[in-house]
């Protein structure tokens, strides 16, 4: 996926605009729209298609431009930080930097122009929360997942929880009237079900019981069934599924009952053996394609490191002593260093330019938390290094540091001792989306 630019728009669309505002709108329609999803075209992006609506809601204009400039304040910082588990690091700036820099890209100023354009947003934002109806929902709705999308942008660690909580507390009104939209309208389902990816990938950190994030009277399944055709993740919607119904199971803490524990350990192994009885080449064959340009073969490797990254999700609910996941134990069902290598396996087939590239962070990192091989280490921060170099976005910064951090901690056990990077993770706190 080549980084393009051409000059800034002129049209009356922004006319009214300052430079730096009409050159973040054209770098928001260019290139953040392209990684929002699988394929970027008019017709499968709405988010694309709302770009005219700026004129008219400058709530959506500030969320824009705040993003954009966030993103090229990324593109004028030199590339990602070398690792210690690297040997040689890559510089990824120059495919978009230099002709960015041509047309006049405000780099100097876009870090401060990223906050006062947010600023702006979340004061617009506030005001239509307090007059919410059926009429602007789904635009509040939409702002809100860009302020998610900022923070992905900026780190993956600012307030992206509090904004999904924002958002959690609308699309509860969405499951009854008037605002119950039966069928839903492609804006809405597409973004219910860029929520709900974000709600899923951000338990990755939770371990705990979750909330029901999509209303009952909501139907699930065509919300699934775009998150799985152009969300940018790409994730099957029966894998989401089971990350979904593995919410509803019970908190393990240190205070639970034996029978909480076994009903966990029997509920987790069901969970299991259902990931690993998916099949995605038979998943294939019922996939409806996003694009006429769609690489079947690409979405059955992208669908088999999602159910091994999914199998890990489960697994690392359970103890390392658990003997559904001890190498040890006769009764294992999983092994979690082989899951991380078919991971690795089918991401390899994957390089910078295919489509479904953008989609290997999540699966990736639950495979690198997993890794003990030096050589796999390096090959995941490489892997991570030239994802940057499409998307700059700086969430994939915070997902080198917390796997820096879990190998340290996991490479601190005795021999024969196993440390859980599940109880790393947890020191960093519930903060982080790794997407």
């Amino acid at each position: 996926m080549a980084l393009t630019v051409q000059p800034a728009l002129a049209d009356p669309l922004v006319s009214d605009l300052d430079h730096h505002s009409r050159y973040y709108l054209h770098h928001f329609a260019t290139q953040l729209c392209d990684v929002m999803v699988v394929y970027d075209s008019p017709d499968r992006n709405p988010i694309r298609n709302l770009v005219p609506a700026t004129s008219a809601y400058p709530l959506l204009l500030h969320i824009m431009v705040a993003n954009s400039a966030s993103h090229v304040f990324n593109i004028s910082r030199n590339p990602m930080q070398q690792s210690a588990y690297q040997a040689d690091s890559n510089s990824a700036i120059a495919p978009y930097h230099q002709p960015a820099n041509c047309f006049g890209a405000p780099f100097k100023s876009s870090f401060r122009d990223a906050l006062v354009a947010k600023q702006q947003a979340l004061s617009l934002l506030a005001q239509s929360v307090a007059t919410v109806d059926e009429s602007n929902i789904d635009l509040i709705l939409v702002t809100i997942l860009l302020f998610v999308n900022y923070a992905l942008v900026e780190s993956g660690r600012d307030k992206w929880r509090v904004h999904m909580d924002g958002a959690l507390r609308l699309i509860r009104l969405l499951g009854e009237p008037p605002y119950l939209q039966n069928p839903m309208s492609r804006l809405r389902k597409t973004v219910l079900s860029d929520f709900l990816v974000f709600y899923i990938l951000g338990s990755t950190f939770s371990f705990t019981a979750m909330p029901t994030f999509i209303p009952d009277t909501i139907e699930l399944e065509p919300i699934l069934q775009y998150a799985e055709t152009n969300n940018y993740l790409s994730c099957p919607s029966p894998l989401l599924r089971l990350m979904i119904e593995s919410f509803a199971l019970p908190s393990r803490t240190v205070s639970c009952t034996d029978e909480i524990y076994w009903s966990i350990e029997e509920k987790i192994g069901i969970l299991l053996h259902r990931a690993l009885d998916f099949d995605p080449i038979a998943w294939s064959c019922e996939f409806e394609p996003a694009s006429p340009l769609e690489d079947i073969e690409q979405r059955i490797r992208i669908a088999a490191a999602h159910r091994s990254a999914v199998c890990i999700y489960l697994a690392r609910v359970l103890p390392s002593s658990n003997p559904l996941i001890d190498p040890a134990s006769d009764s294992a069902i999983v092994n979690l260093t082989a899951l991380a290598d078919d991971v690795v396996h089918q991401i390899s087939y994957l390089k910078p330019g295919d489509a479904l590239f953008k989609s290997i962070c999540w699966p990736l990192f639950m495979a690198g938390a997993e890794s003990r091989d030096a050589t796999q280490r390096e090959w995941i921060m490489n892997t991570l290094d030239k994802l940057y170099g499409i998307m700059f976005w700086g969430y994939l910064h915070t997902s080198k540091r917390v796997l820096e951090a879990i190998w340290r901690y996991i490479d601190q056990g005795k021999d024969g001792e196993e440390n859980c990077w599940v109880e790393e993770v947890k020191e960093f706190g519930s903060d982080i989306l790794i997407a």
